[in-house]
């Protein structure tokens, strides 16, 4: 039970924090304090409950601390996704089993790193649900169809980049790696469109890690590490 609630808390503090990095992105400090606060007392109750190795969850909480400034200070790890991760090391400090999930495996135990480790692989599965919604599109580059797709030329969405935008002689460049428009090629788009040089551009969503995470989560309670249930099987 105790690791039920530990679920359900966590994935609506990450879907409240996953809305405010989308729309904003910025997400309050105070979700992060609250889930650690939570954590502390879930996890005093869980103890006592079910008592768990103490050193363990506290070696856990270290690696993962440590990692996370690692890739905040050096790989460019957004704060919000560093945060995420050590509240999670917080409230997880045992891989939580509701039942029988998850159903493939533990990972090596430690929760966090298997939310993190899941995060990157479900990437690519945006990138299939990109190439499926974009079938009926015929022109543009291949690659456009798994990282993006058309919008009017006038109304470019907020935190979108594009893949492509006309330059000073009115002519459409395409890029594979997306460019974040400035006042000036947002207003040279829409002029584009009214003198009909253009009507839709590929544009791709600049969606903050922690969407990725949030999935990672859920895979990581349901189905277990995918990471460590792929190389224990095909390696």
């Amino acid at each position: 039970m105790i690791n039920l609630i530990k679920v359900l808390i966590t994935l609506a503090i990450f879907i409240k924090a996953s809305i405010h990095d989308l729309r904003e992105r910025e997400v309050p400090d105070e979700l992060w304090v609250l889930m650690v606060i939570l954590g502390v007392i879930l996890d005093i109750a869980q103890y006592f409950i079910k008592p768990y190795n103490i050193l363990i969850a506290i070696l856990q909480f270290v690696i993962i601390f440590a990692l996370a400034n690692f890739m905040f200070y050096v790989a460019g790890f957004g704060g919000a996704d560093a945060k995420a991760l050590i509240a999670l090391s917080v409230m997880f400090p045992v891989y939580p089993k509701i039942g029988m999930f998850p159903l493939l495996n533990t990972g090596i135990g430690i929760f966090a790193f298997s939310v993190l480790s899941n995060s990157v692989i479900v990437a690519p599965v945006l990138a299939l649900m990109m190439f499926v919604r974009n079938l009926k599109e015929k022109d543009g580059k291949l690659i456009y169809r798994f990282i993006g797709f058309k919008v009017e030329a006038d109304k470019i969405p907020k935190f979108y980049n594009l893949l492509e935008y006309v330059d000073e002689n009115w002519k459409v460049v395409r890029v594979v790696r997306g460019i974040e428009p400035d006042e000036s090629m947002l207003k040279r788009l829409k002029e584009a469109k009214k003198k009909g040089i253009v009507d839709r551009v590929w544009v791709t969503p600049a969606l903050p890690f922690l969407i990725f995470m949030t999935a990672g989560f859920v895979v990581a309670v349901v189905l277990g590490d995918i990471l460590i249930w792929l190389i224990f099987r095909y390696l």
